[in-house]
């Protein structure tokens, strides 16, 4: 694994030639010990002629077959014996349906480590205290859900004060439920505090309870949010992103540079967080490709189609070359940072998959 720890020891925003390779050296290491150690993925790859030794350049990289990521919903994929694993990730899906990402010792501590630094070149790291709202379920109680898993891993990038978990478990109901009244007193407590304050989780659920309860308050200028999950299920309420942050600007206090988004997937692992300007940054712990939804070839730098995803920190979990349902395409940003930005533009085909978000944006619907 000395070329993967390589990898995670690097700028993650660095794409010299030199960082490439580290990239590309880290990926084929990774490949072939799920080629080695993976029956499905071996026998993938050899029907389209594939061998992780024919990586021999980062062009090569773009002929890495994927594996699509509903297999992952219906199939228990693993790359080590289960006594190896220490934790499984779960993310809800179609019918019900569930993508179980399996990780060992090597890999968890893997995924932590890249997403620390990822989100400390992003500045997003802190060690004062700050009081934290997360708009997910007590990972006390969801132990396995990858939202509440990356939560509780967010929280640990500052010192942490109080931390109030949104979704709670009902013993009466027998289910999680989002405790509305319970965010609003959080959000007038943590006002009053002299520390600033984190908000993580789903915008539509914020947006919604500040509309609901009118809340106008002020959490300092030193706080800030993070949202992922979108607007599922939302779609009649959702705003621009613009819109949103200085909806958040004028009734809660936080300044827009602040405000920061995250994409991410359990089958995949890693995230792709927002920069100053907005933008959700690709490093050089993956490569994303953008592939005609008719015959998977690439498509150039502005054009639309399906995300192809590779990454190589996990060696437990046999998605090192994902295909995934969603719609998206590649720009840039003049931050700074190298490599290229993505740009989400929503789900392939005509069926609702129902993750995580799709999940908690229902239990508004309850209230």
């Amino acid at each position: 694994m000395k070329a993967t720890l390589n990898l995670l020891n690097s700028d993650p925003f660095n794409f010299s030639e030199e960082s490439k390779n580290l990239f590309l050296e880290s990926f084929k290491e990774n490949a072939l010990y799920h080629y080695q150690n993976h029956e499905f993925t071996r026998k993938l790859w050899d029907k389209f002629n594939f061998h992780p030794a024919h990586l021999l350049k980062e062009e090569d990289l773009a002929q890495v077959p994927g594996t699509m990521v509903h297999l992952f919903k219906e199939h228990e994929f693993c790359s080590v014996s289960r006594e190896r694993v220490v934790l499984i990730l779960t993310s809800s899906g179609t019918g019900g349906q569930k993508s179980q990402q399996f990780l060992d010792e090597i890999s968890l501590s893997n995924v932590k480590k890249l997403a620390y630094v990822i989100h400390e070149n992003l500045g997003l790291v802190d060690r004062r205290l700050y009081n934290y709202l997360c708009f997910t379920y007590d990972p006390n109680v969801a132990k396995d859900l990858g939202t509440a898993f990356t939560d509780e891993l967010l929280t640990n990038f500052t010192g942490k004060n109080e931390v109030y978990y949104a979704i709670q478990w009902n013993d009466e109901k027998n289910e999680f439920v989002l405790n509305e009244e319970g965010v609003v007193e959080a959000l007038k407590r943590f006002s009053l505090s002299s520390l600033p304050t984190r908000i993580l989780g789903f915008p539509a659920i914020l947006h919604d309870i500040i509309v609901k309860y009118n809340i106008k308050i002020n959490l300092s200028s030193e706080s800030w949010l993070q949202t992922g999950g979108g607007w599922k299920g939302s779609a009649d309420k959702e705003i621009s992103k613009k819109e949103f942050r200085a909806f958040i600007e004028e009734r809660l206090g936080i300044p827009q540079k602040n405000q920061r988004d995250l994409f991410g997937m359990v089958e995949h692992g890693i995230p792709y967080v927002d920069c100053e300007k907005g933008n959700l940054h690709i490093p050089n712990f993956s490569r994303v490709f953008i592939r005609s939804p008719f015959d998977l070839s690439l498509k150039p730098l502005g054009e639309r189609g399906l995300i192809h995803f590779l990454c190589s920190y996990n060696f437990s979990y046999p998605a090192p070359s994902l295909l995934t349902t969603d719609y998206g395409r590649l720009g840039t940003c003049d931050c700074g940072r190298g490599g290229n930005i993505l740009i989400l533009e929503g789900r392939a085909g005509v069926s609702k998959h129902k993750g995580c978000a799709m999940k908690a944006l229902e239990l508004m619907e309850k209230k």
